[in-house]
């Protein structure tokens, strides 16, 4: 395999994009991709991102041009000198994107939560007619009970490792497991007996894209605090509710409590742009009962974070949970 460095780096900006790098950075890292910081002798700054695995690469590029073409603040895929977007290397590739500055947005701001809630609502209604275009896309964050399938195999192996393991992390998740179970159980009876099949056959005939991954993570506020999205590496078709309950659990978590007034304040500001029905709102409330990040936050642990702050994620996790599952007045009893 080819090692990823600053003179591989260099050598495929000159070669592909007429680009002669000046300095550069690693700035993130993951193991199945790398962010690079690339300024040129003319001082132009670019983000040169590689994938371990190409196969995305295609929909990543099509995604971005596409909603950008609809208005929506993206960094898009720059070109390269023959105008094809994607540079191969072994099994991966890299994609080059103007640097966009920026930071977090406060979403301790009720006003910027609104404001990623509306952005959200726009990209949702922005993307109809991609898939119809003819355009890259997966279907793999769609059906809802694949999705819980999946997370309670993930439980599952946790419940495993946490077996064999004597420390602390392994006592909390286990001691909290029955009820993280009861509320996988909970979700799971409800859900035939809800509007999703119906959603999802009209979803495959007037599909709709969902980001995967849309957190102030994945946002980028400007000093003017314009918002603009990033990385639609998980991007495919899906119901939007996902979406929207993924932001919730993340603001909520990072802020260490429970809201229902930022509850309401997502909720609301998404339906001033794109309304929910009463069968979406409906699943979005279950979604939110079922753990999904209990079981991320120990699934991360068992694969070797080891750190001595995922305990203390793991119990502010569950308490949140608590506080949600009251105040929503859903899901099984605690």
């Amino acid at each position: 395999m080819t090692a990823i460095d600053e003179k591989l780096i260099s050598g495929l900006l000159q070669h592909y994009y007429g680009i002669t790098s000046e300095s550069m950075v690693l700035v993130r890292r993951k193991p199945d991709r790398q962010l690079w910081k690339v300024i040129d002798t003319g001082k132009n700054v670019y983000a040169f991102k590689y994938l371990e695995k190409s196969a995305r690469a295609p929909l990543i590029v099509a995604v971005n041009n596409y909603i950008h073409g609809k208005g929506i603040p993206v960094t898009i895929v720059l070109p390269k000198l023959d105008g094809t977007s994607i540079v191969a290397v072994d099994d991966g590739c890299f994609l080059l994107f103007q640097w966009q500055e920026g930071s977090q947005p406060d979403y301790a701001d009720n006003d910027m939560i609104k404001k990623m809630a509306m952005l959200l609502a726009e990209f949702h209604v922005a993307s109809q007619g991609y898939a119809g275009s003819g355009n890259p896309i997966t279907d793999s964050r769609l059906d809802w009970n694949q999705i819980y399938q999946r997370k309670i195999k993930k439980m599952k192996k946790c419940q495993k490792n946490a077996n064999k393991s004597g420390d602390l992390f392994s006592a909390s998740f286990l001691s909290h497991l029955p009820w993280i179970q009861s509320r996988i159980n909970w979700v799971l009876d409800r859900l035939p007996h809800t509007g999703l099949s119906a959603l999802l056959d009209a979803a495959r005939q007037d599909p709709h894209l969902a980001h995967g991954d849309y957190s102030p993570l994945n946002i980028l506020c400007s000093k003017n605090k314009e918002l603009t999205i990033i990385d639609f590496d998980t991007t495919s078709i899906a119901l939007p509710m996902r979406d929207i309950s993924h932001l919730i659990t993340w603001i909520n978590h990072e802020l260490g409590a429970w809201s229902s007034e930022r509850f309401k304040c997502v909720v609301d500001a998404y339906q001033q742009i794109h309304p929910l029905s009463s069968e979406e709102y409906e699943l979005l409330l279950l979604d939110q009962i079922f753990p999904h990040k209990a079981i991320r936050l120990s699934e991360k642990y068992f694969k070797g974070s080891g750190s001595s702050k995922m305990l203390k994620g793991l119990e502010r996790c569950i308490e949140i949970d608590k506080a949600k599952l009251t105040d929503l007045g859903m899901g099984p009893k605690q």
